[in-house]
């Protein structure tokens, strides 16, 4: 999902000179776009007082909307807590205002760990918090390394911009190690480029790829807020728009599955034939789904009177198997023991009903998803545990394990924002504790394949999406805290085509079929076939060779595959889509009727 983004020139300016580059960034933690980036600094491993950080490089860009910093602090780190790094920007890049520091004039200085800052102009001094200046962090788990995003039009003190021309200065410091990057006093000097994006990508849309897909959702509601008539008419817009089959539900405190299935009816009725089935574990889970639920399980948690959930769903139509679904919501905050006792105890369920005997015995390759608010705010280790079966309390929960079929890691689904380069899932502009992603779907991806997938932030979604769903700009922030955390699920056990890697029963070469029905007025349908697993691109552009929707992207089982384009917000005309499959390219044109 990497493909979100504008491909956007960057013009770093150093002290040596300047270096244009280019680069995509999606701040989801995981890093990998910036190794096509060099780094801004480099400083000296070995120079910091131990029990702080000691830095090691900084990475520096921007888009249109945000300035990116990637850091690596060389140490373990909470970035929202515990830690006194600090950032100083000159954003002016005049020594002579703000605040006098290390050679430069820093009108903004950003403590990480105490989540605050001091803005400085025309000789006054402000504390503001992460909203005024539009900061997002990842990971919000514990790493050594982290990426930083600043909103290019912040206003910090509601006036004055936050960057005022088209170079800044940069100092990072740890008072607790006095370590500093860089060494030499004047900072680091960066220019903004401004240049037309090379590589305009179109936002996800939130319609299915395909028809047959199953759609689940993950939603902490914040404490019955669902049922609160200020708040529901928000609630129901947002699930209009997703239109699940399943959803797991979070803090349901005061009110029975039926009550929940009620609303959620209200929203979405059924057709006939249909129903919405309920269940709820205490103290706060509920599922509400179109398919029956069989079995309900309470896995008892870390705290007293906590517990997550496990409910077994009866998925013969559409899938021919049961699903068993774990819906969690393990302690917040500074509960580490708690959290990572609760996480143990739900994989060591999974561990065991995998394996003959127990409350539960799964027949092979039942799929499996975990979802929920994983409150996921401390070690990483947490992680581990969730999608590698790293269980760390082996004397309580037993033996660590695979959880996947094929004996693998599950896979983290991390969807991205509908308009925005970001995975964060919680938003309060309230707290002082920024965006963070809390909420989680894994699943075993050895039976299981994505389809659409995205959060639900329509602060951020343009005027045209949001009308085209029926929502309203602040739909999502009204709701909840959390946001909707959307993933489309399709079955694909080893014995079916789309996964048998023998070549039995496989396509014999990568072939890109022509999408149907064309000419088309509103979505179309396109087929393409994969002789062997690999990784898959698959896009539309416009007649000027712009690049308008990203239908398919990632690693694709062998097989053959259909995902459906919706281009109800597209002017019509001719369009083009490219399949990039097995180190070859395949075009075909469509036409859009308006």
């Amino acid at each position: 999902m990497k493909t979100l983004l504008l491909l956007i020139g960057i013009s770093l300016a150093l002290a040596q000179g300047v270096q244009a580059q280019a680069v995509r960034v999606f701040l989801d933690g995981s890093f990998g776009e910036w190794v096509n980036l060099d780094p801004a600094h480099t400083d000296a491993m070995g120079d910091a007082t131990p029990g702080g950080a000691d830095f090691s490089r900084i990475w520096i860009t921007n888009d249109t909307l945000y300035l990116y910093l990637h850091i690596e602090l060389g140490v373990e780190t909470l970035i929202q807590e515990f830690n006194t790094v600090t950032l100083y920007l000159d954003t002016d890049d005049d020594a002579a205002t703000g605040q006098a520091i290390h050679g430069i004039g820093a009108e903004l200085s950003w403590s990480f760990g105490q989540r605050t800052g001091v803005f400085r102009q025309g000789g006054t001094a402000q504390q503001i918090g992460h909203n005024a200046l539009g900061i997002v962090t990842a990971p919000t788990v514990s790493s050594t390394a982290f990426e930083i995003a600043f909103e290019r039009e912040a206003l910090p003190d509601g006036q004055n911009p936050l960057f005022p021309g088209e170079s800044f200065r940069l100092v990072l410091e740890d008072h607790a190690s006095a370590d500093r990057l860089p060494d030499a006093e004047g900072g680091i000097v960066y220019t903004f480029t401004n240049v037309e994006p090379l590589d305009i990508i179109a936002p996800v849309l939130i319609q299915k790829e395909r028809a047959d897909d199953v759609r689940v959702l993950s939603y902490n509601v914040q404490r019955d807020a669902f049922f609160n008539p200020s708040r529901n008419p928000s609630f129901n817009r947002l699930l209009q728009a997703v239109n699940p089959e399943i959803v797991g539900f979070q803090e349901i405190l005061s009110h029975t599955a039926e009550e929940t299935a009620a609303l959620v009816e209200a929203a979405l009725p059924s057709a006939p034939g249909q129903a919405w089935h309920n269940a709820r574990i205490a103290p706060d889970l509920v599922v509400v789904s179109r398919y029956p639920v069989k079995q309900s399980f309470s896995i008892p948690g870390g705290l007293q009177g906590d517990a997550n959930a496990a409910f077994v769903l009866d998925m013969q139509e559409p899938w021919g198997t049961d699903l068993l679904m774990l819906v969690a919501h393990p302690p917040c905050c500074r509960n580490d023991d708690a959290r990572q006792l609760d996480l143990d105890a739900m994989m060591a369920f999974v561990r065991d009903a995998k394996a003959e005997g127990g409350v539960l015995t799964l027949e092979e390759e039942t799929p499996i998803i975990i979802l929920g608010d994983m409150n996921m705010v401390g070690a990483a280790r947490q992680l581990r545990t969730l999608v590698n079966g790293d269980i760390v309390n082996t004397g309580l929960a037993g033996p660590a394990f695979s959880p996947d079929w094929d004996d693998t890691p599950l896979a983290d689904l991390m969807p991205p924002h509908v308009a925005l380069p970001m995975t964060f899932t919680w938003y309060s502009e309230g707290s002082n504790f920024h965006p963070g992603r809390l909420d989680f779907i894994v699943y075993t991806d050895s039976v299981l394949e994505p389809g659409s997938n995205f959060v639900l932030f329509t602060p951020a979604m343009p005027p045209d999406s949001l009308a085209a769903y029926g929502l309203e700009p602040n739909d999502a922030i009204v709701a909840s805290d959390h946001l909707p955390v959307v993933g489309d699920f399709r079955y694909t056990p080893s014995a079916g085509t789309a996964i048998d890697e023998t070549g039995s029963g496989l396509p014999d070469a990568f072939r890109l079929a022509t999408n149907y029905p064309n000419p088309f007025e509103q979505t179309t349908h396109i087929d393409y076939e994969l002789p062997e697993s690999g990784p898959v691109r698959l896009t539309v552009y416009d007649a000027l060779g712009r690049e308008v929707a990203v239908l398919a992207e990632g690693l694709k089982r062998a097989g053959r595959h259909t995902v459906v384009w919706d281009a109800r917000v597209m002017p019509g005309g001719p369009y083009f889509y490219r399949l990039d499959a097995g180190g070859r390219l395949f075009t075909r044109a469509m036409i859009l009727i308006r």
